[in-house]
């Protein structure tokens, strides 16, 4: 079994590095559709492995290279498994996705290359054995995934949006880097496995050091509030399928980073590191919700609620962490195979509607959802897939999203299990908030669905939007893969579950897992449900009505008459609801969160003194980006403006200021 893991990842990572080098080809439409291939085949080798990984429930290690020429160690291990699967889907659904959404062209050829060998750094990232394996693999998956999004680089927000990722990547990074100085300094390896065997001899306040250092450093690749900035700068300006990995992938090893320090590498902590990851968490998923129910711009709106699910993730993480240190081990567990199996529902789902949003842009020519409308007759099969994507991520049974945010709330609702009562109602405050959020969550996606796919076309480009020759096998595959996350829940959590008995070592199957695989919390008398059972009854309900019609309805021909409008002669798009009223209540709610920026704009025709129609346009910049970066942006600006009289051109000059620097020294070091 061992053999086989190691053989199928690294499998993958050669196809990857294969489609890297064919894509460089891929100027050619028979190159760029050979480039896609070898990139599937290499996500269908990560699928298996990773399952196997997850079912074999056993780390494996690998050294590749020599000691001449130096190399790398490997580790795969259970805690990695469902990252490592989440990396298949992706790289298949988005293989399917490229040769029908990209031109051939020299920018595709080496946009396909920076990508294949970006997936190559992530799978690197999931296996990395020793710290420098990790940092470099970690900066290069960095580096790639800037390249990735500069597609289009001449675009002045193209370069904003990439320089934002990298700039707070590198700050990210830096603080990893410290991280694992701390750890490696103080048990004197590099190894992980070692340094996680020697977690116990570490003192507690480089403990804390280091998991704090972490859990920054890996939220700014995560999107936690308040690091996320640069996921709706960046997802807007990638490509369709580049914004999909960021999203469905990039911020996941943000999360697998928090989960290796706090669960691996650091073996648990108190109980306030679970409670700091559930504010966090709490306060991403509620802020990330509101800000999405604002935005117009559809890729803008996935990237706001990429940021309210990784809070769900840090959520359940934090909860598992909390209840591990009072010794409730048991759902400490059912919690950490939530987060888990959340990382992959969100991965699925996201890249779905990610990619969709890529189609709907290239069909119509706009993102803008004010714009769209009537999508669902004129791009059926889109709309039905993205109609899935959208139940999946709005939490509705009985598709893959209900099923783990169900499992939270179980879990979260069991903090009266916990003998401080303090701690125990903070829990279940988390558990509130998280519940606000999946109400504005439903609102949301009803908003972002109804919106472009019902009514009438708002625009020239809506109207004419036609799906011949749009990808639809990888979103399809993907639509697929929610409905079987869902329906399939008992056999996924089987599969989680040994792979979190290797992390925790407690046989959740016995103890939470009925013998009908009936998901439950961590104490069978609390409450418990099917997903596939609920899948069967819901499509009975549904069938009943169905049946009702074909019975009732009228057999002798029926007469057509015009439908009731109130009076209105002419309807037009105009007087549809648009994607800002709809949000509006909400707005209104939550005004003092958000300080609209309000403009009504008259026709520049219209006499003065006359009333006429107005332009209403309400702008949100959201609270951090007012209050902690732009204050920080305007000083770096201001140090900029003093220091630029030194950046005088002239060279002898600047020699002067070498030998002042090698003075100063000197007399330092003389002392």
């Amino acid at each position: 079994m061992n053999q086989a893991i190691t053989d199928l990842v690294l499998a993958a990572g050669a196809a990857w590095v294969l489609a890297a080098a064919v894509g460089l080809g891929a100027v050619r439409a028979l190159w760029l559709r050979a480039a896609a291939l070898l990139s599937g085949l290499g996500g269908a080798c990560a699928v298996v492995g990773g399952v196997l990984l997850a079912v074999h429930g056993h780390a494996t290690n690998v050294n590749l290279g020599s000691s001449l020429v130096g190399g790398a160690s490997l580790r795969f291990t259970p805690l990695a498994a469902a990252f490592i699967v989440l990396l298949g889907i992706v790289a298949v659904a988005i293989a399917l996705y490229a040769p029908r959404y990209h031109v051939p062209g020299r920018g595709t050829a080496v946009y396909l290359a920076v990508y294949n060998l970006a997936l190559v750094a992530s799978a690197i990232v999931l296996a990395a054995g020793s710290v420098v394996t990790f940092l470099v693999a970690w900066e290069s998956m960095a580096l790639f995934s800037y390249l990735v999004i500069l597609r289009h680089q001449e675009r002045e927000e193209v370069a904003r949006g990439a320089f934002l990722f990298l700039a707070l990547s590198e700050i990210g990074f830096a603080l990893i880097v410290a991280a694992f100085a701390i750890l490696a300094t103080q048990t004197h390896t590099l190894d992980l496995a070692t340094i996680a065997a020697r977690a116990g001899h570490i003192g507690s306040g480089w403990r804390t050091a280091a998991f704090l250092l972490a859990l920054t450093g890996f939220g700014f690749k995560a999107g936690v509030v308040p690091f996320h900035i640069w996921l709706p700068a960046a997802h807007p300006v990638a490509p369709a399928d580049g914004s999909a990995f960021l999203s469905g992938l990039v911020i996941k090893l943000g999360v697998y980073g928090i989960a290796l320090f706090s669960v691996t590498l650091l073996r648990g902590g108190p109980a306030w590191w679970g409670l700091v990851m559930m504010g966090l968490g709490a306060l991403s998923a509620v802020l990330g919700i509101l800000y999405a129910l604002m935005e117009r711009d559809l890729k803008r709106f996935l990237a706001y609620s990429s940021i309210e699910n990784i809070g769900i993730v840090l959520v359940a993480l934090g909860a598992s962490l909390t209840f591990a240190a009072y010794h409730q081990r048991a759902i400490a567990t059912f919690l950490l195979i939530t987060a888990l199996y959340h990382v992959v529902n969100h991965g699925v789902y996201k890249t779905l509607l990610f990619l969709e949003a890529g189609v709907i842009e290239h069909a119509t020519g706009t993102r803008d959802l004010d714009r769209l409308g009537g999508l669902i007759r004129l791009l059926p099969r889109t709309s039905v897939i993205s109609l899935i994507g959208t139940l999946g991520i709005a939490a509705l049974p009985p598709l893959n999203g209900f099923v783990t945010e169900w499992m939270l709330f179980q879990g979260l609702f069991q903090g009266f299990r916990i003998p401080n009562h303090t701690v125990g109602i903070l829990i279940v405050v988390a558990g509130a908030v998280i519940a606000l959020t999946a109400g504005l969550a439903l609102s949301a996606f009803a908003r972002a669905y109804g919106i472009p796919f019902l009514g009438r076309p708002r625009s020239e480009g809506a109207a004419r939007a036609r799906e011949r020759g749009q990808p639809i096998a990888g979103p399809a595959l993907l639509a697929v893969t929610c409905v079987f996350l869902g329906v399939g829940a008992p056999l996924v959590l089987t599969v989680l579950a040994r792979a979190a008995r290797a992390v925790t070592g407690v046989n959740i199957h016995a103890e939470l897992l009925v013998p009908k695989l009936t998901v439950i919390p961590a104490h069978t008398n609390f409450s418990g449900f099917s997903p596939t059972y609920l899948a069967v009854f819901i499509v009975v309900v549904a069938a009943v009505p169905i049946l009702i019609y074909l019975a009732g309805r009228p057999r002798a021909a029926s007469r057509k008459v015009p439908v009731w409008d109130g009076g209105i002669l002419a309807f037009e798009a105009r007087m549809q609801y648009t994607a800002t009223t709809f949000a509006n209540p909400v707005r209104v709610t939550f005004d003092p969160l958000y300080r609209p920026a309000i403009e009504l704009q008259r026709a520049s025709d219209e006499p003065a003194g006359r009333s006429g129609p107005v332009h209403y346009d309400a702008r949100v910049t959201p609270i951090f980006e007012r209050f902690l970066y732009r204050p920080v942006v305007r000083f770096v600006e201001l140090l900029a403006r003093a220091a630029r009289p030194i950046q005088s051109g002239d060279v002898n000059l600047y020699l002067l200021y070498v030998l002042v620097v090698v003075i100063v020294a000197f007399a330092i070091y003389a002392k």
